[in-house]
């Protein structure tokens, strides 16, 4: 079945000198959208992460937070030019300010610019192979969320679908009565009009029933739409994106039921044709969520 687009897991490891925690959030998206934060020093891993998210995701808004903690001490340099440099500039701006507040350590401690984890190439790779570990298992995990949420909203699709099904079945029902109704709609307001010594042409009778009925002829309006509804049948029952696909297909629905409506000659097929249009409303309003 097809998966919904809103997915949240938080992965949490610990191995060796690293504790790793991953958290991925999904949310609706027309296209696939990925935001990725890590830690400074994995930066340069980030395209990796990006493609193991697509490797899982197709569709939706990704947020994607990876963080590394290391258990161990590990070596941190400290650029004390630049820190003279923050402690002279907070001190002339209290002094201009008359502020009475001292310059502390605490200050400084917030230009994380100035300290600097001294992390070698070989322990960033071993980091990331770990922390790739955990985004994988993340992801395995959103992916069940969005299949456990989009196996709910397919059971509501199929139920619109059928009540579609429904109103078609009835229009075609009515449909076969037209060119009938038509030709005694005819009869009817021509013997009203016309004095009763005038007979009607058979001729021109059947020709001008034969224009109005073709005009008012919903029959290929009815195949195609008995042809969409069973393509949306099978998107459903697949097991892979078709938000996209589903999408295309509602637009046609709703375009044929419009043409329904515009040929309509009957306030029962009318009221089925706007029952049929309201349906395709929720219909394409549920499937925003569908991957």
């Amino acid at each position: 079945m097809p998966r919904s687009m809103t997915g949240y897991a938080k992965v949490q490891k610990i191995f060796g000198d690293y504790k790793i925690t991953c958290e991925v959030k999904t949310l609706n998206s027309k296209g696939l959208t990925i935001d990725v934060s890590m830690n400074y020093f994995l930066n340069s891993k980030e395209l990796d992460a990006i493609t193991k998210i697509k490797e899982y995701i197709s569709r939706g808004k990704v947020t994607a937070r990876i963080w590394v903690r290391f258990i161990k001490p590990i070596q941190v340099s400290v650029d004390y030019s630049l820190l003279k440099t923050y402690y002279d500039a907070l001190s002339d701006i209290r002094e201009n300010l008359n502020i009475p507040m001292p310059v502390s350590l605490e200050h400084l401690l917030t230009f994380r610019d100035a300290f600097q984890f001294e992390i070698s190439n070989e322990e960033i790779e071993n980091a990331w192979q770990h922390a790739k570990a955990v985004l994988e298992e993340s992801l395995i995990e959103v992916v069940k969320e969005r299949k456990i949420e989009g196996e709910k909203l397919t059971k509501d699709l199929v139920e619109m679908v059928e009540k579609m099904q429904s109103i078609v079945d009835r229009i075609n029902e009515r449909a076969a009565e037209i060119p009938k109704v038509v030709a005694q709609r005819i009869k009817t307001n021509t013997r009203e009009l016309l004095p009763d010594d005038i007979e009607l042409n058979r001729e021109l009778f059947e020709s001008a029933v034969a224009l109005i009925a073709d005009r008012a002829d919903i029959r290929e309006e009815l195949v195609r739409l008995d042809s969409h509804l069973k393509r949306t049948r099978e998107l459903l029952s697949k097991d892979e994106p078709v938000g996209d696909m589903l999408n295309f297909i509602s637009q046609e629905i709703l375009r044929e039921f419009n043409t329904i409506l515009s040929k309509s000659r009957f306030t029962d097929i009318t009221n089925f044709a706007l029952e049929g249009k309201y349906l395709v409303s929720q219909f394409k309003e549920q499937i925003m969520n569908i991957e």
